[in-house]
C-alpha cells in the first residue's frame, strides 16, 4: 500500500492512496481509471466522485431549509448548531484526532457536512460544502485498502440505509490497529439529512462494530437532550394545530429552549443514564491480525 504524503492540502495528501471507487485500481493523475474508465474530476482544491444530487437534497423540507443554511453560513454552521440545537454533543472528537500524528497519519472525517476540526483532516461527504476534499459515496470510497489510520463519523449512520455496508467500507480503508470513532443518535425524533432511517441503542452499537475490538462506547448526548429535542417537536406539533406550513414555522422556533440541554453536564453522569441517552459515541479499533467476514 502506498503512503500518504505528510505535505499539502489533505486531497493532495491523499493523491498516493487514491483508487477507483469502482474497480479500486490505483488512480494516476488524471483521476480517471486505466480499467474501467470511471473517476473523478478535481474542482480547485476539491475532487468529485459522485455525491448527492439536488433532488436528494431538497426532497424532505425541513433539510432544504438545512441545506440553504449550510451553504450560506459554511463552517459557522456547526458552531451554531452547537449553540442552538437540542443535543448537547460531548467533544469527543478533538481529544481523538489529538492521539494522532496529523502531519503524518492520514485520517478521515467521512460524512463531514460543513465541519473541518484540523485543516489536516481528509474531509469526504456527498455534499459539495466548500470545506469537504473528497465528494463521493461512503460506501465506495475513493480511497485504497488500509491507508487510513483513522476516521471520524459524526450522525451519518442513521441517515443511510444500510450502515454495514458502510462500517465495511471504514474497516477496509482502515490500516491494521486503525481506529474509528462515531456518533449515532438513540432517542432523537426524525431528522433528514437528506434521509433518516435508523436508531442504535448502547448494545446496537456493540453488535454494529462487532468485527472490530470495540475500545469503549460512552454516551454523546444525554437524557435532557433526548427528552428536549422531543418536547419540542412535541410543542411544535401541538401550537401547529394540523396545519403543516404553521409546524414548518414554529419547529425551528421551539430551539429557543434549547439552552436547557445543559443539564446534561450533570445528568449524562447518571449510572442509568444509558436507558434514555440521545446518543452514543464508539471508539473502535481495527485488529493487527484482521478478522475474515
Amino acid at each position: 500500500m502506498r503512503t500518504a504524503e505528510a505535505t499539502g492540502c489533505p486531497v493532495d495528501r491523499a493523491a498516493a492512496v487514491l483508487v477507483c471507487p469502482s474497480c479500486r485500481v490505483p488512480l494516476d493523475g488524471s483521476y480517471t481509471c486505466a480499467r474501467c474508465g470511471a473517476g473523478g474530476h478535481r474542482v480547485g482544491d476539491q475532487l468529485r466522485f459522485a455525491g448527492f444530487g439536488d433532488a436528494e437534497l431538497r426532497d424532505d423540507p425541513l433539510n432544504r431549509i438545512k441545506e440553504s443554511v449550510k451553504r450560506r453560513f459554511g463552517p459557522v454552521y456547526p458552531l451554531a448548531i452547537q449553540l442552538v440545537s437540542p443535543v448537547l454533543l460531548r467533544r469527543f472528537i478533538r481529544p481523538f484526532l489529538a492521539s494522532f500524528d496529523l502531519d503524518r497519519d492520514l485520517v478521515a472525517d467521512l460524512g463531514s457536512g460543513t465541519n473541518r476540526y484540523d485543516p489536516r483532516v481528509l474531509c469526504v461527504d456527498g455534499g459539495t460544502y466548500a470545506n469537504v476534499d473528497i465528494v463521493g459515496d461512503l460506501r465506495t470510497l475513493p480511497i485504497g485498502d488500509g491507508a487510513l489510520a483513522g476516521i471520524v463519523s459524526v450522525a451519518v449512520l442513521e441517515h443511510v440505509p444500510d450502515p454495514q455496508a458502510h462500517i465495511r467500507e471504514m474497516w477496509r480503508v482502515l490500516r491494521p490497529g486503525g481506529r474509528v470513532l462515531c456518533y449515532v443518535p438513540f432517542m432523537q425524533p426524525f431528522h433528514a439529512s437528506p434521509y433518516d432511517y435508523q436508531r442504535y441503542t448502547e448494545a446496537g452499537m456493540r453488535t454494529l462494530f462487532s468485527r472490530f475490538d470495540v475500545l469503549n462506547v460512552r454516551i454523546g448526548a444525554g437524557p435532557t437532550s433526548a427528552m428536549l429535542w422531543t418536547f419540542q417537536e412535541w410543542l411544535a406539533l401541538l401550537l401547529s394545530f394540523g396545519s403543516r406550513r404553521l409546524y414548518r414555522v414554529l419547529a425551528p422556533l421551539m430551539w429557543l429552549l434549547s439552552p436547557i440541554k445543559f443539564l446534561d453536564v450533570l445528568l449524562a453522569r447518571h449510572p442509568n443514564a444509558t436507558v434514555a441517552a440521545s446518543g452514543f459515541v464508539i471508539e473502535a479499533r481495527k485488529p493487527a491480525e484482521a478478522r475474515p467476514e
